[in-house]
């Protein structure tokens, strides 16, 4: 009897939300029942897609066993390479495709040489990202997400191609029904934002990680509460803890029991306390599984998209703290123990502990002691990494406490040659290395170990011998040749190597900032500006680069293109002043005033005082002429805060006449009486600062702003005497009359040649000196 509708929608939401239901499902049973034996056996040779592909087409009658095996192919070789208990059984028709697997799993470098059982993920691709069953069984759209990431995590760095697929197939399953449900809507996105993280798309997992806490009516605080780190404080000092909340009821879970969820290893320390003690009982908010799966999230999304430093840690290290303390979900306390080994082994006091804890969680996923059910419960969902990346990183631990003969040994286990060469050069034997790789290399040659070769032998012609094994094709051998070049700074020999390798591999950060750097120093201000905006799109928190995106549009002449990366770059380093500058620049040039206006503000925030006349003067210049800006307004409206913004620089720089003269004639704008009088004192402080030079009268230059300065002081004293009383008046023009008598007897007494332009500007300031006499005489009379 067919399945009606509802029962297949059914099948596939439990599919998705619990792919083993219980412990008596046989993954490899499954995958060796009668329905594989006789339909699937017989397509197993080279061409296993397209056969698949017309398998599934011609009958869709099938699609649900289909789907059932597709996802038991992906759960098998997860559970062969992730969660364990390791299976040492093939399958048998699957076995002969094991070298094509390898082979076609690589796309453009070499898979793990770690990775078991690759033809698993072979015929999970075939099935589950076939069009005819997607158009059957929406649910495999988001079973294709989960084979491209999970496809990404044995590959050693991202594919652009994987990314791509992976968006498009986002976008699809959004249009579906299977994310009207909440409890399937809150997962995908929690899914998602790790897919988005892996390739560190900071704002798209922003986006879904936010939409997962929304969907699930989480909300997360951090909280501070006076508590106890160590066993001999006296004092107690505010901790970080978090605070969640949730405003409905619970998503249904699944508890692990408490005997086979991996434990915690003790700190055994003589100072430092198992956890922070608080002195009083913090509230607690029970959360299940999925909403934990959201906060652990969420110490993903902070981890890898706040700056790398001590602080950092200590802000995120309580979502971590939550789920240890608190999860009963076996994946996600394997991830989230992984991860507190990770920030705890860069600390003397715990790493120890993180040594410690990182053995065990190996042998907790080596042993059948915890379900396997219970281990695929929200694994998709927990951030879990192979199991040849928790040895590494226990290998790496060994290595910084010393123990590097052990690493060492590990690390040749895993295959892992970049860090065998380290472990090498620490124990001054590099030469070691080469013969390793040697020796690998007559074994089964390879473009990793080629590439590896040419690295710790410092000769481009073994990144030649890796290109043309690989079939040219190889992004790797590109990015090593490419780096081989730039690291000696001969960019012009590193550029083609560096492009030629982000085209094979567009998801290469490293890359494409180097290709970036490489153009920029060869004045490619195209090619900077082509890698440095694909850089931007990979990681948006550099602010460097984006300084050095707007640097290459403004020598390509595209200053509005300039301006938007700059806009991102203070966002990214909001204390940089050098940044700010540039913005301010690029501002002043658009004609963004009020942009040029906050850039300054902010400068002063950063270094308490800075003086930038040019700037300053084109802003002035812009209000004096009512210059339009950039929405075609009227520049005028900038008045008022250009004058608080020139009070605030006087306030710190009192003796640079430029900026005396800029505020004073600024202030004239308001044209009151106060204003009047106020620019007056302004072009007072203008002189003051003009003279105080005792050389101002030595160079053409000085005497003729000397004398500019005069002309002015002269005008504001006339304009401000309006309407003051006649004791005010004498002295306002008295003391006028005796700045211009100063330097106009200075610099009568001296010979100047008649094309330097003071004779003409030293009659101007005798002018004004006579109006000035004159207004006095009046004052005798009055």
């Amino acid at each position: 009897m067919e399945d009606t509708a509802a029962e297949l929608a059914e099948m596939e939401r439990s599919l998705l939300l619990h792919p083993l239901s219980d412990n008596e499902y046989a993954l490899f049973d499954h995958l060796t029942n009668k329905f594989c034996l006789s339909t699937i056996a017989p397509l197993a040779n080279e061409c296993i897609e397209k056969n698949i592909k017309e398998s599934i087409t011609s009958d869709r009658y099938k699609h649900k066993e289909w789907l059932c095996i597709g996802v038991s192919s992906l759960l098998y070789f997860i559970q062969n390479n992730f969660t364990g208990e390791f299976e040492k059984r093939d399958v048998p028709y699957l076995l002969p495709l094991r070298k094509t697997a390898i082979s076609k799993i690589s796309i453009t470098d070499p898979c793990s040489d770690n990775v078991e059982k690759p033809e698993l993920l072979l015929l999970a691709r075939a099935i589950l990202c076939n069009n005819g069953l997607q158009g059957t069984f929406p649910s495999s759209l988001w079973w294709a997400i989960r084979v491209n990431y999970i496809h990404q995590l044995i590959l050693d760095e991202g594919v652009g191609s994987l990314y791509e697929d992976s968006e498009r197939l986002i976008r699809l399953v959004l249009e579906t029904d299977i994310v009207k449900d909440p409890e399937l809507e809150a997962l995908f996105h929690t899914e998602v934002t790790y897919v988005y993280l892996y390739y560190n798309r900071i704002q798209s997992s922003e986006k879904y990680l936010k939409d997962a806490k929304t969907i699930a009516k989480l909300t997360l605080e951090l909280e501070g509460a006076l508590g106890k780190r160590t066993k001999y404080q006296q004092q107690e000092k505010a901790q970080l803890y978090l605070k969640a909340k949730v405003d409905k009821e619970l998503f249904p879970y699944r508890e692990c029991e408490a005997t086979v969820l991996p434990k915690v290893i003790n700190l055994s320390d003589d100072l430092r306390l198992e956890k922070i003690e608080f002195s009083e009982e913090r509230e607690h908010c029970k959360l299940g599984s999925l909403e934990e799966a959201i906060v652990l999230a969420k110490f993903f999304q902070l981890k890898i998209s706040q700056p790398k430093d001590q602080l950092t840690d200590e802000e995120i290290t309580p979502y971590l703290d939550f789920i240890i303390d608190n999860t009963e979900n076996w994946a996600l306390k394997m991830s989230a123990l992984f991860q507190r080994c990770i920030l705890e082994a860069n600390h003397k006091r715990t790493i120890e502990r993180s040594l410690a804890q990182l053995e065990y969680l190996i042998e907790q996923i080596n042993t059948p002691k915890a379900p396997l059910y219970n281990r695929f419960d929200l694994f998709f969902a927990s951030g879990m990494l192979p199991v040849w990346a928790l040895k590494q990183r226990f290998a790496t631990v060994m290595l910084n406490l010393g123990m590097v003969k052990a690493a060492l040994e590990l690390f040749l286990k895993l295959n892992l040659w970049e860090d065998v060469i380290i472990c090498y050069t620490i124990l001054e034997l590099k030469h070691k290395a080469a013969e390793v790789i040697k020796q690998e290399l007559a074994k089964k040659p390879s473009v990793k170990l080629w590439c590896l070769l040419g690295d710790a032998e410092i000769e481009a012609q073994h990144y030649e011998t890796a290109w043309k094994l690989s079939g040219e094709k190889s992004s790797r051998a590109q990015r090593h040749w490419g780096y081989h070049y730039y690291f000696q700074q001969n960019y012009a020999e590193a550029v083609p190597h560096l492009k030629l390798s982000a085209e094979l591999n567009s998801a290469q950060e490293m890359v494409w900032l180097r290709l970036g750097f490489a153009a920029l120093q060869l004045e490619d201000w195209k090619l900077a500006a082509s890698a440095y905006r694909k850089y931007c799109s990979l990681e948006q928190s550099n602010f460097e680069v984006w300084n050095n995106l707007a640097k290459a549009y403004i020598k390509m002449g595209d200053k509005p293109r300039a301006w938007r990366s700059l806009q991102d770059a203070v966002k990214c380093n909001f204390d940089k002043w050098e940044v700010w500058d540039n913005l301010m620049i690029v501002s002043n040039d658009l004609g963004h005033f009020s942009e040029v206006i906050r850039c300054y503000h902010r400068i002063l925030d950063l270094k308490g005082s800075h003086v930038d006349v040019q700037i300053l003067a084109i802003l002035a210049r812009a209000i004096v002429n009512e210059t339009k800006d950039s929405d075609k307004n009227s520049s005028r409206k900038y008045l008022p805060k250009t004058l608080e913004l020139f009070g605030r620089i006087t306030a710190n720089t009192t003796t640079d006449a430029d900026i005396w003269r800029l505020y004073a004639e600024l202030t004239l704008l308001k044209n009151s009486d106060i204003d009047n009088q106020k620019a007056a004192q302004y072009m007072q402080r203008a002189y003051r600062a003009a003279v105080a030079n005792p050389r101002w009268f030595k160079t053409v230059e000085d005497a003729n702003v000397v004398l500019d300065t005069c002309v002015r002081l002269a005008q504001a004293t006339m304009r401000c005497i309006d309407n003051c009383a006649v004791a005010q008046k004498r002295a306002v023009l008295g003391s006028a009359k005796l700045n211009l008598q100063s330097v106009v007897k200075k610099l009568k007494d001296l010979m100047w040649e008649d094309q330097s332009g003071i004779s003409e500007n030293l009659a101007k300031v005798e002018r004004h000196l006579q109006v000035v006499l004159d207004e006095l005489e009046k004052l005798k009379n009055a």
